[in-house]
């Protein structure tokens, strides 16, 4: 949808009409609603209740314009979330030349976090979710050069925790309160949200972040390259993959490494920190075929973690995730599965169907200290738009 304006100016005594070239805004949204049946394999066997969901997945408002004919601006509002997910200016320099500011997409995680979304799409994998540059404000100078090559200065990587402390003072009984922060990662920050209910996290940054990116563009093939540098310069994540598109098909394969270096204090001596190395790693590949009104799709997507394990600690003692509890991810994660979109009714009306199996070394639902091999199925009925 596209707004524009016509408006009247006072000449003399003479009201006369005059339409003044106005910038013109367009609206648009996405959204996905599901229902979901799941064997709930991943909760203790004798718990296990076979359940039946209806989801709103997520639903955005997006807003588009022109100031100039070389700038243009973008607005993306999550409406489930109630905040501003994207929001920024792009000035086309020169025909290969354009310079884009503000919170964007960070170009990291592969061709899978570049053409899917969280709201279109019908399932992602699950290593996107440890991506520690998302959505960012960032700097961006992108040129055209057989496809684009892109370089990112984006606000850096930090991970940190907030502890408040109360102490009593018997005699007055007056109780203070005093917050110290703890980070694992080695740019410093706050826990405390930029804006209320906000899930930006303050940061003291030193040097930002790097992202770099090539896309090619070679008729029905199109190749990725992308490296960024993050957490000051410790830790970096390197992503490669190749698309294949045609009028019947749209596929790709993905690999993405992530190399994360986390600040950790050294058993030596409690003043000195030391490099504690995790690693994630993800691949997928997916492909989509055109076969009149629908569109079958398969996905095939793992996660395997490595983390940092102390000298003299054993592997069973090491856990990947921060809250170790039944149903969380231990060590790694296979996800297959296979559906259609229904075509009938465009982009407007996007019916789909799916089957997701999940398997992975999960924490033991019945004892937290140890892990094993555990699978879900999900049946997925949902609905996408998107004008």
């Amino acid at each position: 949808m596209k707004v524009s304006h016509v408006s009247l100016s006072l000449a003399g005594l003479a009201l006369a009409s005059s339409v003044r070239a106005a910038p013109e805004i367009e609206v648009g949204a996405e959204y996905q609603v599901n229902v979901v049946n799941t064997n709930d394999g991943l909760n203790e066997d004798a718990k296990q209740t076979k359940t039946t969901s209806l989801n709103l997945k997520g639903a955005k408002v997006v807003f588009r314009g022109k100031l100039s004919d070389q700038i243009s601006w973008t607005v993306l509002y999550k409406a489930k979330e109630s905040e501003l997910e994207r929001y920024y200016l792009t000035n086309r320099l020169t025909e290969n030349l354009e310079v884009t500011i503000g919170k964007q997409k960070i170009k990291t995680y592969g061709l899978h976090r570049k053409l899917t979304s969280s709201v279109t799409t019908p399932l992602t994998g699950a290593y996107l979710d440890w991506n520690p540059l998302k959505d960012k404000v960032a700097l961006d100078i992108t040129y055209k050069i057989a496809g684009s090559l892109s370089l990112q200065l984006v606000d850096d990587y930090s991970k940190c925790s907030d502890k408040t402390t109360y102490t009593n003072n018997p005699t007055t009984n007056a109780v203070t309160a005093s917050t110290s922060t703890s980070c694992t990662s080695w740019n410093s920050g706050s826990s405390a949200g930029i804006v209320t209910n906000s899930k930006e996290t303050q940061t003291t940054q030193k040097q930002p972040a790097v992202a770099l990116e090539w896309y090619g563009n070679f008729g029905e093939f199109s190749p990725l390259l992308q490296y960024a540098v993050y957490d000051l310069g410790k830790s970096s994540t390197a992503s490669a993959g190749l698309r294949y598109k045609t009028d019947s098909m749209d596929g790709y394969v993905d690999y993405t490494l992530d190399t994360r270096n986390n600040k950790g204090v050294d058993s030596a001596g409690a003043t000195k920190f030391i490099e504690e190395k995790n690693t994630y790693t993800g691949m997928v590949a997916y492909a989509e075929f055109k076969a009149g009104s629908y569109s079958p799709f398969v996905h095939f997507s793992t996660l395997v973690t490595d983390p940092y394990s102390a000298p003299g600690v054993s592997d069973a003692a090491v856990t990947v995730l921060e809250a170790n509890a039944g149903g969380k991810l231990d060590k790694n994660e296979l996800t297959v599965a296979v559906g259609t979109h229904f075509e009938q009714w465009g982009a407007f009306y996007r019916p789909f169907v799916d089957v997701v199996l999940s398997r992975g070394e999960y924490v033991d639902p019945s004892d937290t200290t140890k892990k094993e091999d555990r699978s879900k199925t999900d049946f997925v009925a949902g609905l996408i738009g998107k004008f």
